[in-house]
């Protein structure tokens, strides 16, 4: 099975097209993901000496807090960047699918960026 290309908007609607919209939106979380992983390599992974078996690395804190903290805030910012996608898809004029990614991906983003720092 082959996959179609996608259809241009008819002449005179103006509308951006939602799936290259859609594309986007998915580059700036992998984006977020990308960074968080290269900053996960900056980190030290050894242990202290004189803490003893209870303490973890650096590394191994901020992976925790990523996967405990970070991904499920990050999930609920994609569903929140979806439903603006959709409102913004169907309701703006705006042409730029490119805009129109990036618009539904900022605001929940920043918040989730906010949020997790000041932990």
């Amino acid at each position: 099975m082959t996959l179609s290309p996608p259809r241009p908007a008819p002449a005179g609607t103006g509308r951006a097209n939602p799936r290259a919209a859609f594309l986007v939106l998915v580059g700036w979380y992998v984006a977020v993901v990308v960074a968080f992983g290269l900053f996960l390599g900056t980190l030290s992974g050894s242990v202290p000496a004189d803490c003893g078996e209870g303490c973890d690395s650096e590394r191994s804190r901020t992976l925790i807090f990523g996967l405990y903290v970070a991904a499920p805030a990050m999930f609920l910012a994609l569903l929140v960047s979806l439903a603006m996608l959709a409102v913004l898809v169907s309701r703006t004029r705006i042409r730029s699918s490119a805009l129109l990614g990036t618009l539904s991906a900022v605001l929940p983003l920043a918040v989730c960026g906010v949020l997790a720092a000041s932990l």
